[in-house]
């Protein structure tokens, strides 16, 4: 399965400076069932995958993301996309940073904790944070969750963070009158559309140092955050991926044949991690798949490794 045409396409402001993002959001086949029994079991989770770097052609509409995003739908996931900055449609061009990427990545991110915290189901909601090569640095340095969410509450009207938190529940609430799921109302529902589960990771084709290093002129990964028209701009610093890895449930595959990054960097990497005391990590390195994963039967075999993951986590 791949992804198919998507439920909702919208557009967003970055938190970094209001740069217009172009965001797609994909409907598992549970909420889109006529019959409440369907919607009552899905469990609220949902999945991010970023895409290649946009210089070299890098958008949401990759292969990669659009094979890993369907196993994602397939198995009860909403799956939200968006493009970077100077990807696409997307406002803006490429930083030389990388912090303004991922403001962008925190602005869906925020987008889709509140939509579905704002979906008439039950429970908070488990999101996977993924990416796929430039995405998958960009995923693997995001601030915490509590930072995140953090943000997005109480945020001011006249902010990015208002503009997002509004469009998520307008989205949602169009979800459940097309599905015929009641709107919230709670007084609760501030609390609500901020909360979350459990966060994990999924890493495909992983750039490393040095490569990651050029990308982003050697500098130290944080964003910064406009809070309105009038209002002093927030610094959030960003923890080091390894603790973020080791702390959730990550899953990372790559080919021995990526020309980008060699398997032995890779293996090494993630091996590093996966021995840290107590570590989630989990990974998988697919015999012949170059960092494209053109070659015959390595996307099946990806394909296969990721459900084995999403059945366990979930």
């Amino acid at each position: 399965m791949y992804l198919p045409p998507s439920n909702f396409t919208f557009t967003i402001p970055s938190v970094h400076d209001g740069t217009q993002l172009d965001c797609r959001i994909y409907l598992p086949r549970e909420l889109q069932q006529p019959d409440n029994t369907s919607r009552s079991r899905w469990i609220k989770r949902g999945a991010i995958v970023a895409h290649p770097y946009a210089p070299l052609g890098g958008c949401y509409d990759d292969p990669v993301v659009s094979f890993i995003g369907g196993e994602l739908l397939r198995s009860g996931y909403v799956v939200g996309t968006f493009n970077f900055r100077g990807a696409g449609g997307s406002e803006g061009r490429t930083s030389w940073t990388a912090r303004p990427e991922l403001a962008d990545y925190v602005s869906f991110y925020g987008f889709m904790l509140h939509y579905l915290g704002s979906l008439e189901t039950e429970g908070d909601a488990n999101i996977i944070l993924g990416g796929y090569s430039y995405g998958s640095m960009i995923a693997s340095n995001l601030p915490g969750v509590d930072a995140v969410t953090g943000l997005f509450e109480n945020a001011p009207n006249h902010s990015a963070m208002g503009a997002i938190c509004q469009t998520a529940k307008e989205m949602a609430t169009s979800t459940n009158r097309c599905f015929t799921m009641q709107a919230r109302s709670s007084s609760q529902e501030a609390f609500k559309t901020t909360s979350h589960g459990k966060i994990s990771y999924l890493l495909i084709s992983p750039i490393l140092p040095p490569i990651s290093s050029f990308l982003t002129l050697f500098g130290t990964f944080s964003i910064d955050v406009q809070m309105g028209p009038s209002a002093p701009g927030k610094h959030i610093p960003c923890p080091k991926p390894a603790d973020q890895l080791s702390t959730h449930d990550t899953l990372v595959i790559y080919g021995n044949e990526d020309t980008f990054m060699p398997a032995s960097k890779l293996r090494n990497w993630s091996n590093g991690i996966a021995r840290v005391s107590g570590s989630k990590l989990e990974s998988h390195e697919i015999d012949g798949a170059g960092h494209f994963w053109r070659e015959d039967g390595v996307e099946s075999q990806a394909r296969s490794v990721l459900r084995d993951w999403l059945s366990w986590i979930s």
